[in-house]
């Protein structure tokens, strides 16, 4: 059988103002795909990349709207829970004037996820997840199980956290579990607010430096429309982003782990294996994956295709 990506995570539906400014203000919203996972395993899809994705969904109409966006898609859904008993969850989106979100979350199905629920299909070759599964013991189990797994099978494991507040007890929590994670994974993706709130470092390079572990193939710290920072056992450096119109930067941190998880796939080897240009280009091609995703509402919309990609890449 062919080797696989799996996307472990939340799927749910973002419910998002069809106005700017604060929730309480909105007029209406507008039903999107949504979850950190299930949007990296779709951008996956659209590249042509066999993906499956894994987690739990309430077997409602929101439910199987996510599961029949999935498999329009080409992701497969063999491995997608839908439950009887738990709602589908959904995550209330306000965007500001700049396309910056603001959250609030009905809590469902994707945290009630359990250890007995859960096997890791065979010929995974690249395992991804987030911490949002982490949030209470069972899903932490559940989580933790498969990264056991992961390991046995010699998969390449991807972390990135995607901390939203609210769904944790408390932040020192928060950090505790997304240390402890972190030295189970080979590649950790963090946003700069991540990496300051995880390290209480204000420099993104004493950040990286409290976040790094040697069992680390790569850490990426993504910096808004100021692109990306890396840092390899061998490399480290910046690369910059694009210019676009930015409409909403929903799901474009998913769309640069999608651009990096490509690249591993497409290159059938680890980040820590990859030459200083190969990496380079992976990133840079990364970033304009995520600035290109910016320019439509929706944390899928505006995924691009190769063939944009590529002329950007060759500009």
């Amino acid at each position: 059988m062919k080797s696989t990506i799996v996307c472990y995570g939340e799927l749910l539906v973002d419910m998002i103002s069809m106005n700017t400014g604060t929730l309480i203000g909105s007029k209406g919203f507008l039903k999107k795909f949504g979850g950190a996972p299930a949007n990296v395993a779709m951008g996956l899809a659209k590249l042509g990349t066999p993906v499956r994705f894994m987690g739990k969904v309430g077997d409602d109409p929101f439910g199987r709207f996510l599961k029949n966006t999935l498999e329009k898609n080409k992701v497969v859904t063999d491995t997608l829970i839908l439950s009887k008993r738990e709602k589908t969850t959904l995550a209330f989106v306000s965007l500001d004037k700049d396309g910056q979100r603001d959250f609030f979350f009905y809590k469902g199905a994707h945290e009630a996820i359990t250890a007995a629920e859960v096997e890791l299909p065979a010929h995974t070759s690249i395992f991804h997840f987030g911490s949002l599964t982490q949030t209470n013991n069972n899903s932490y189990n559940a989580t933790d199980k498969l990264i056991g797994q992961a390991k046995k099978m010699g998969a390449i494991i991807s972390y990135d956290p995607n901390v939203r507040e609210s769904l944790w007890v408390n932040l020192n929590l928060a950090r505790d579990v997304i240390l402890a994670t972190i030295k189970k994974v080979n590649v950790l993706k963090v946003n700069e607010v991540e990496a300051r709130l995880i390290t209480k470092e204000e420099n993104i390079q004493e950040a990286a430096k409290k976040l790094w572990r040697d069992n680390l193939d790569a850490l990426f710290i993504t910096l808004g429309q100021e692109g990306c920072y890396y840092k390899t056992s061998q490399y480290k450096g910046h690369i910059p982003t694009i210019e676009v119109p930015v409409i909403d930067t929903t799901g474009a941190g998913d769309a640069f782990n999608a651009g990096y998880l490509y690249a591993m796939y497409e290159a059938g080897k680890p980040l820590s294996q990859f030459t200083e240009k190969e990496l380079h280009f992976a990133l840079k091609r990364a970033t304009v994956i995520a600035s290109l995703s910016t320019t439509k509402k929706g944390a899928i919309a505006a995924f691009p295709t190769k063939a944009i990609i590529s002329n950007y890449l060759t500009s």
